[in-house]
């Protein structure tokens, strides 16, 4: 039975934002994968340097089949986790899964919020589109997520809402 809310998108810092609002709005828990990986391993990457990638990647799918299994709970993830084929089974089976879809322009307003690397940011303005079609496909619910934050989660309730009316 699908309990939980997964919230994606392009941008890491205003999905948390977004997502911590909803879990707010609806009386939910939030987990954030990447947080709580974080939190596991302290440091990451030295961690990916002792015990090698593939280790990292099992921990994050048992870190993701666990969340899932939770009740109430909105989970966020970064696109990198959502695009494993394990991960999105377990999270399409105890979650509907709402991307927070942004156009272009309003696309590299926000992402100079995140503050990333030049090369990173490049990248991710690259990829854009690729990015979009693949989140697209993977969600249930697409939410414009375009205007403020407040705007963006009223959104997403109504969406919500009508999702569970149409089934």
């Amino acid at each position: 039975m699908i309990t939980n809310i997964c919230i994606v998108g392009l941008l890491e810092k205003y999905t948390k934002k977004v997502a911590k609002r909803v879990a707010d709005a609806l009386e939910m828990f939030y987990a954030d994968v990447n947080e709580l990986l974080s939190y596991d391993f302290i440091d990451i990457i030295e961690a990916e340097n002792i015990v090698g990638k593939d280790y990292i990647l099992k921990q994050e799918t048992n870190k993701i089949k666990t969340l899932s299994s939770y009740e109430n709970t909105v989970i966020t993830l970064d696109y990198k986790s959502l695009n494993n084929e394990k991960n999105l089974k377990f999270l399409k089976q105890g979650s509907i899964i709402i991307y927070l879809k942004l156009n272009k322009p309003e696309y590299k307003i926000k992402l100079a919020d995140e503050k990333l690397k030049k090369d990173e940011a490049d990248l991710a303005l690259k990829m854009f589109v690729e990015r979009d079609k693949v989140l697209k496909g993977y969600s249930n619910i697409v939410v414009l997520a375009n205007g403020t934050i407040t705007s963006v989660v009223k959104t997403i309730l109504n969406k919500i809402e009508e999702y569970y009316e149409k089934r």
